[in-house]
């Protein structure tokens, strides 16, 4: 691009056409020196010339010198050659100074108005070649920085351009049996991918963010995450990372598997401990020392009998055994949790209210007993966690697909920390206030389930001393049982 622009400079009979560049402050042009070319047989000769001519131009947009060896206007080092006349452009293209176009002619010369147009323009043209190649180098080098990172990765990633199509894959994606068969670039995805639901995550979604497990036909289980590649605050592709979930799905299912087995063979020595401990008082009077102890008994006996009792219910759910799926009056709903937590309330003097849907006898399809499981659940909590004299609504919003319970609370609020984990099995906040009331860990998990198992979803907003809105969202039409 730059030698055309130097020729054309030494067609109206100059010696020495150069342009200098200065150092690229950038990354991807670490530079002591300025970038130097030039074109003429005296060019190397008076290569001196270069910086002062370029440090002259940062404040000086034309430089014409009639007659250097007369005047000493450059301040140049003694016996440093130079030409008799010359001119010097700056090269600016949209605001950004690029460097210098100089021209330097034997005989001295008078320029113009016409020739000091004609540089310029020969300026203009280089300062655009400058900048059109620094960003293409630019790019060049940002691209060679991504295939990198995606060569790297060990997670499979698979990029889609704005219209749906292959732009990008790693060699981890390459190496997922059952993926696709060929990765072939500028293809629909969905004639490359051979996985259905990893398919829909890609053509179907319009959130900024879907993520779901996708289980390929080698039996690897995949947790995928398609997000959405926003430039401008326009969506140009989308990209997909696949991390594989298959260990700790089997962790689970064996961590399952052993609650499971331990819960249903303790409650064989729970219920003989719970009726021996009866029994003591009709063997004969007791102290109350002895009342006292055979109280704390009863008291470890039944939290130990809710907490397996809640592991079978979890159990059960998940499995989706015996799950009765019928019409629910949701109004009816609500007030059989509300009356069955009304006197814990009243007893923290905690006002809790009712707002039910609007509209006249709605209904869900839905297992009533699990639903109502799930959301005595949420206000258990939300009494549990709400200070003395605090508040709790409980409201229902039906929607076009789906019916939304929202559970509102004045109490302590959750940690951003806790949060994500807060639906785990066992898992409880790390707050000071949370650990001094008595829990299994279990709740939320059932909550979850219920939720899942109704093909819905319960998530929550939440603040550190400022409560908690919990949301159970259930579909109005419920999905099939499984069979046991």
């Amino acid at each position: 691009s730059v030698q055309p622009i130097l020729k054309a400079a030494l067609n109206n009979g100059a010696s020495v056409a150069r342009m200098v560049l200065p150092p690229e402050p950038s990354a991807e042009f670490q530079s002591d020196m300025p970038d130097r070319v030039g074109a003429g047989a005296a060019s190397e000769m008076y290569a001196g010339l270069d910086e002062p001519l370029l440090e002259i131009s940062r404040q000086h947009s034309h430089i014409i010198l009639t007659n250097l060896r007369r005047g000493r206007s450059l301040n140049l080092p003694s016996g440093t050659p130079t030409p008799t006349s010359l001119i010097a452009v700056e090269m600016r293209h949209e605001n950004r100074f690029y460097g210098t176009l100089w021209v330097g002619y034997d005989q001295q010369r008078s320029f113009d108005e016409e020739e000091s147009r004609f540089v310029s323009m020969l300026a203009s043209e280089g300062a655009l070649a400058v900048a059109n190649a620094r960003l293409y180098t630019s790019a060049e080098v940002g691209r060679q920085r991504v295939e990198a990172i995606l060569n790297s990765t060990p997670e499979p990633v698979l990029v889609t351009d704005r219209q749906g199509r292959l732009l990008l894959y790693n060699p981890a994606a390459m190496n997922v049996t059952g993926l696709a068969e060929k990765m072939v670039i500028g293809q629909p995805i969905e004639t490359v991918i051979s996985q259905p639901e990893l398919n829909q995550l890609f053509t179907q979604t319009r959130e900024t963010h879907a993520s779901r497990e996708i289980t390929l036909a080698n039996g690897k289980v995949y947790y995928a995450v398609v997000s959405s590649v926003v430039v401008e605050n326009q969506a140009v592709g989308k990209v997909c990372i696949l991390r594989d979930i298959t260990h700790f799905k089997e962790l689970d299912a064996m961590k399952s598997d052993f609650v499971s087995t331990v819960s249903h063979d303790l409650r064989s020595p729970l219920t003989l401990v719970r009726g021996y401990t009866t029994m003591l008082q009709m063997v004969g009077d007791l102290s109350e020392q002895q009342k006292t102890y055979v109280q704390k008994i009863m008291t470890g006996v039944e939290n130990m009998t809710r907490l397996v009792n809640n592991l079978l219910d979890l159990g059960r759910i998940e499995a989706g055994v015996g799950l009765q799926v019928e019409k629910v009056q949701i109004n009816d709903l609500m007030e059989r949790v509300f009356s069955g937590l009304q006197m814990q309330a009243s007893q923290k003097q905690i006002q809790i209210s009712l707002e039910p849907p609007s509209e006249d006898h709605p209904v869900v399809e839905a297992d009533p007993a699990l639903l109502q499981q799930a959301l005595t659940n949420l206000v258990e909590n939300a009494v549990k966690y709400t200070p003395q004299g605090g508040q709790i609504h409980i409201r229902a919003v039906m929607k076009p697909q789906t019916v939304e319970f929202l559970v509102r609370d004045t109490g302590i609020g959750i940690a951003p920390i806790d949060q994500p984990r807060l639906f785990e099995k066992f898992y409880r906040a790390a707050q000071r206030e949370a650990y001094s009331q008595r829990g299994t860990g279990l709740g939320l998990a059932i909550v979850k389930s219920i939720a899942e198992r109704h093909g819905g979803k319960v998530w929550l907003d939440s603040q550190l001393g400022k409560g908690s809105n919990f949301h159970l969202e259930i579909p109005l039409i419920s999905p099939p049982a499984k069979k046991a």
